[in-house]
């Protein structure tokens, strides 16, 4: 044990005596005193003090695109529910270019199944919904079946609403069974207070009633010019009546009353319509 202790003692004195210095300092490797500048850190990788020195690059926020314009936005279309439940009485012009009156408030049509002023309105309702959905502003002449609105009235609304076009919704009637199909009624003749709207109603007409005829496959019974209409001759903007089929006839009567019919009929009126409305210029 004594000669492994001077064995040591005798090399550290060698190695003092020949000018190498820190004994513990190895060739190549280089020491820095813990805590100082030089002492190298580790930082972990995703760490805050790494995010702070390189800053993640963000992407630039990509604009949303500009949603479609919906085919009939701007458009305003009157629906006009023909006839109502009302006990008063009175005449009116039948144009303002007459003298001749006519009673302001009929009674409808009526079938088995329904009364025209019920079947009017469900329809025009869900015509409203449909051209809604596709961007027009829809006003109606009545949303009650208890309604005293004359015809003079009716294409007051129309007018006083800048319509780029009124609907009027009817359904027929007749003293046979037999006779069934559709037709759109136009304004014609010289009782016309603004003959202005006599061809784009005929134009609408034609889009109205083609797109009925297919949507429902019921008899086209073409379009047929009207002279004799109160609601027609004080018009001031386009206006058509469609006779969405016979309530005379029990076979028609019937389909008329399925809610599956009546919106076969509000597609029809609706195509139509903005087949026509959406080929008018702004």
């Amino acid at each position: 044990m004594a000669i492994k202790q001077m064995t040591a003692g005798t090399i550290l004195a060698v190695l003092l005596l020949c000018g190498c210095g820190n004994p513990f300092l190895l060739e190549g490797v280089e020491t820095t005193p813990s805590g100082s500048a030089a002492e190298e850190t580790t930082v972990p990788a995703g760490s805050a003090e790494q995010s702070a020195a390189e800053p993640e690059t963000q992407q630039p926020e990509q604009p949303e695109p500009e949603p479609e314009p919906l085919p009939l936005e701007g458009k305003v279309v009157c629906l006009d529910p023909g006839h109502g439940i009302t006990s008063e009485s009175k005449s009116e012009a039948v144009s303002p270019l007459s003298g001749e009156t006519k009673p302001a408030y009929v009674s409808g049509a009526s079938g088995e199944y329904q009364t025209e002023e019920e079947l009017n309105l469900a329809v025009a309702k869900y015509v409203k919904i449909r051209l809604e959905k596709r961007g027009a502003t829809v006003v109606m002449t009545r949303e009650t079946h208890e309604a005293a609105v004359s015809n003079i009235e009716r294409a007051q609304i129309a007018n006083d609403a800048e319509a780029d076009l009124c609907i009027r919704i009817h359904a027929d009637g007749a003293e046979g069974s037999s006779a069934h199909g559709i037709s759109t009624l136009i304004p014609a003749g010289s009782l016309l207070g603004t003959p202005e709207i006599a061809e784009p109603s005929r134009e609408a007409a034609v889009c109205i009633q083609n797109a009925l005829v297919k949507a429902t496959g019921a008899q086209d019974r073409g379009l047929v010019e009207r002279s004799d209409l109160t609601g027609f001759n004080w018009s001031e903007v386009p206006v058509v009546l469609v006779e969405m089929g016979f309530l005379s006839n029990p076979e028609e009567d019937q389909k008329l009353s399925t809610e599956k019919y009546r919106k076969q009929v509000a597609d029809g009126i609706a195509d139509g319509a903005q087949e026509w409305l959406a080929a008018q210029p702004e």
